[in-house]
């Protein structure tokens, strides 16, 4: 087990410089061997080499060098050849949500003051062109056609890559709790990153097949599910749009070993698929969580049917992953697992700040020399990140005695009920464990004799009715008084974020909230119950 501190070696061998590096050693050495693979397209590294350099002449021409470009593109292989080809140009990139409205992508552009948009014909139709017009930004296409480059473009590429120092990427924080922050990654904390899932689980190189479906303007999609790839020279299965059928023929059909499915709705949605039942998926061998809690039932159905375990790990924008579930150990239901190589963890109290006692509930604090610096704010400030070389997660959790953290919930989500502290994930949780539940969100409501009181949105399987007494049974069966929401309200699914976390912020704008009267729910918003 990797000390709290952080301190364990890094991965033995010849360490690239960059992951522009790690792209040039992966098309030396394995020219021939598939790269990328969407649909029924694929591209070898050679291949993979060249639309990168090809497209990173063009890019050179417009001025990339030293400079910032936004890409606001889904996942297909045009973004893993701009992504590349940006840095190898020099610049760094600002990954945008293509699916954001205009009225969304103004203030991230602005905040990230690129040269140019890079886009293509899909994601060109709806916000980035607007966007880009309305600031006037120059957007420059990315084809088909830039994947299979014809002549010697890779000659005109520019000669010195970038430098371990150099800045690589700006992302944004999810946002479900207010406007988002830039994250800076340079070169170096950017490869870091990707060496802190190696370690945290190891792969073959030269042999893997990832499939991924995250989106890659965040950290997960970006890191673990693309980047991870490239660094071990293995394959990428891109499946653009999360379709439950399409992910399970796809880890049939490319005998897929990594899956990095991330979210517990991905798992979920992937085991509501009737295909996944007769899929071969002898290839497979890790399975890997993150970006939500991954609830006890769904773990078991997961196991039971791919006869795999979900090793769930935690991470954030601002530094990933922070802890994990090691590969060859029984995930523990409720856990993250314990601490990630290279990453310091401490459970802190709330009040003093001082470090508690395994088994102890404090703020969840980190530290390790590729975390963010600080945060880019939207008008362009420096916000500090750190407080005493720790940066504060907001989330509150405990170690066990064997070093395992478990996340009790946001310290910002924390709902205090006539004085007592009530952590939401402790209902949903409960809820989620009801058979007929997939989804649960609590948030807490202001009240006038107790000051909060626990709200709680559910929704159910496909066909799958919920009675809500049945639920009100249910919570007081398992949790006290003071902890069992006073409100359930069902709705047809829960709101997201484009990180497919469940999005609190809309949650807490839902119109049934501003009535305490049951049944006054918008016509077609859902059902409302008070319990007694």
């Amino acid at each position: 087990m990797p000390a709290l501190d952080g301190t364990v070696p890094r991965p033995r061998g010849r360490r690239p410089a960059t992951m522009v590096a790690a792209l040039r050693e992966a098309v030396a050495q394995a020219p021939a061997r598939a790269a990328v693979t969407c649909g029924a397209g694929t591209l070898t590294y050679a291949e993979y080499g060249r639309a990168v350099d090809g497209l990173a002449a063009r890019l050179a021409e417009a001025g990339a060098r030293g400079a910032t470009i936004a890409i606001a593109m889904p996942n297909s292989p045009r973004m893993a050849v701009a992504i590349f080809a940006v840095w190898t140009a020099g610049g760094s990139i600002a990954c945008l949500n293509p699916g954001y409205t205009p009225g969304e992508l103004v203030p991230l552009l602005k905040g990230a003051s690129p040269v140019f948009v890079l886009t293509d014909a899909e994601a060109a139709a709806t916000g980035p062109l607007a966007a880009a017009a309305e600031l006037g930004l120059d957007v420059l296409p990315v084809a088909d056609a830039d994947l299979r480059p014809t002549g010697t473009a890779d000659a005109a590429a520019p000669a010195e890559d970038p430098a371990p120092d150099d800045m690589a990427a700006l992302l944004f924080t999810g946002g479900t709790t207010g406007l988002p922050k830039g994250v800076e990654y340079t070169h170096e904390t950017l490869l870091t990153t990707v060496e802190g899932a190696e370690l945290c689980w190891p792969t073959r190189p030269d042999e893997e097949i990832w499939l991924n479906v995250a989106p890659m303007f965040h950290i997960w999609g970006l890191a673990i599910g693309f980047l991870h790839a490239v660094y071990r020279r293995g394959g990428l299965v891109m499946v653009p749009r999360f379709v439950p059928a399409t992910v399970a023929a796809e880890l049939e059909r490319h005998r897929v070993t990594i899956f990095s499915g991330g979210p517990a709705a991905i798992y979920g949605g992937v085991l509501a698929a009737p295909e996944l039942a007769g899929a071969d998926l002898s290839a497979l061998r890790l399975c890997q969580g993150g970006g939500s809690a991954i609830p006890a039932d769904l773990q078991e159905r997961w196991q039971a049917v791919t006869g795999l375990p979900i090793y769930e790990a935690y991470g954030m924008t601002e530094l990933a992953p922070i802890t994990y579930n090691p590969v060859g150990r029984p995930p523990r239901p409720g856990s993250v697992g314990i601490p990630s190589p290279l990453v310091g963890v401490e459970v802190a109290d709330l009040r003093t700040g001082t470090p508690v006692a395994p088994g102890e509930v404090g703020e969840i604090r980190v530290k390790a020399a590729h975390m963010l610096r600080h945060y880019r704010s939207l008008d362009g400030g420096i916000i500090p990140a750190h407080r005493d070389g720790w940066f504060h997660t907001g989330d509150v959790g405990r170690f066990d005695d064997d070093g395992y953290l478990r996340i009790v919930d946001r310290a910002k989500d924390m709902i205090i009920v006539g004085g007592f502290n009530v952590y939401p994930r402790e209902i949903d949780d409960t809820l989620l464990a009801h058979p007929a539940v997939v989804e649960s969100a609590t948030i807490g409501v202001p009240d006038e004799r107790r000051g909060e009181r626990p709200v709680t949105f559910v929704s159910a399987a496909p066909d799958t009715p919920l009675d809500l007494q049945e639920l009100e049974r249910h919570c007081a069966e398992r949790l006290t008084a003071y902890k069992r929401p006073s409100r359930i309200l069902i709705l047809p699914e829960l709101p997201r974020t484009p990180a497919n976390k469940i999005d609190r912020i809309t949650l807490r704008k839902h119109p049934v909230l501003a009535s305490s009267e049951p049944g006054n729910a918008p016509e077609g918003a859902g059902k409302v119950t008070e319990p007694g």
